[in-house]
């Protein structure tokens, strides 16, 4: 056998090398992995990224996308020392992954889409760090009141979560999030440093708010589960998932009420250990461009970071995400570190327990 294979073995060799000539996608491709908020997501492929087709396509390179729910989660993916290229993380997080060392600074004139960024996100200070920027804004956007319009006349205020005509009809996010818009409710413009006494407030708030929750809700999927199949009427929100509700005839609509937002903007970050730095490069030049930009608006409702998108949208999209306002993005309360966490955190737990403890009720 082994005489008759040496005779055919370089037959065999240029066998080989013709298939996979003819075939190139047999070849293996170059794997580029993003780790980031869940809402990014392909609608259709979970493990994709917004926009991942044309990528894909324009260069032979295959998205591979974990999805995740909390800024914490995104912070314990970029420390594991697992092999992802990518990070996309909230604003209040890209100190967290500079400091870390986890993170290397950009080389803007491979990303010439930053130019058109908004000029706001432009060099922001929060990812300029030493002169370098380390951070590209992807999108942003307000954590507001998302209401079924044809059950809620048009609110104007967080109370509408607090009223007993819609219990168990409310959703959270389980997220500090409800601290921060509980507090807004109250008064309160420093929720990122209450004191013990506003907090206090706050849980006595959600305590009461508690009574009229249907449930918490984790990601972006729970959340339009809860929105398409549990009857839920209204819900703080970090994305505005309107159309997608349309599209299941449900007539929601998000707003700022009166006592204001907090608000963030996600960005792209590279890391500093990963492998493919030419690709990324391109997929984040690819990923703020206005073409995908738009499909990103489409798909979530948070606003695009580069304005060039304005002149692809309609005058309705324009009005509904408020970027007919120049100072509109100056408005929000950008997340931010908490000094205090741990009371924070105390104050979630006492409210995730309240709360399963009514619904064993």
């Amino acid at each position: 056998m082994k005489r008759y294979f040496h005779q055919f073995q370089p037959f065999i060799y240029l066998f080989l090398c013709l298939f996979f000539y003819i075939n190139p996608c047999v070849a293996e491709k170059t794997v580029l992995k993003i780790a980031g908020w869940d809402v990014y997501a392909d609608p259709v492929n979970k493990n994709k990224t917004i926009g991942y087709e044309s990528f894909e396509q324009q260069y032979n390179t295959l998205i591979e996308f974990t999805p995740l729910q909390n800024l914490d989660a995104i912070i314990d993916v970029a420390e594991s020392k697992a092999d992802f290229d990518i990070f996309l993380i909230s604003n209040e997080g890209i100190k967290l992954l500079h400091d870390m060392e986890l993170v290397k600074p950009l080389e803007l004139s491979r990303i010439p889409n930053y130019k058109s960024l908004h000029h706001n996100l432009q060099y922001s200070n929060w990812g300029l760090f030493d002169g370098n920027v380390y951070a590209v804004p992807w999108a942003w956007g307000p954590t507001g009141l998302l209401y079924n319009q044809d059950v809620i006349p048009q609110p104007d205020s967080w109370g509408i979560l607090w009223d007993p005509r819609y219990k168990g009809q409310v959703a959270l996010w389980d997220d500090v999030s409800m601290i921060w818009v509980t507090a807004l409710y109250l008064g309160y413009k420093n929720v990122y440093s209450l004191t013990r006494e506003q907090l206090n407030h706050v849980k006595t708030s959600l305590l009461e708010l508690n009574k009229n929750t249907h449930g918490y809700y984790k990601g972006e999927n729970e959340a339009l589960i809860f929105a398409t199949q549990n009857n839920v009427i209204a819900m703080n929100s970090w994305f505005d998932p309107s159309e997608r509700l349309k599209a299941k005839k449900l007539n929601f609509k998000m707003l700022i009420p009166k006592e204001g937002a907090v608000g963030m903007f996600d960005s792209y970050l590279i890391n500093k250990n990963g492998k493919n730095i030419n690709e990324s490069y391109n997929y984040i030049n690819h990923q703020i461009s206005p073409l995908i930009q738009k499909q990103m608006v489409e798909t979530t409702g948070l606003s695009p970071s580069n304005i060039e998108t304005l002149g692809l949208l309609t005058k309705d999209e324009i009005k509904a995400l408020h970027l007919d306002e120049q100072d509109y993005f100056n408005k929000m309360i950008l997340w931010d570190h908490m000094p205090r966490k741990h009371l924070y955190e105390e104050l979630l737990s006492e409210i995730r327990n309240d709360f399963k403890k009514r619904r064993q009720k």
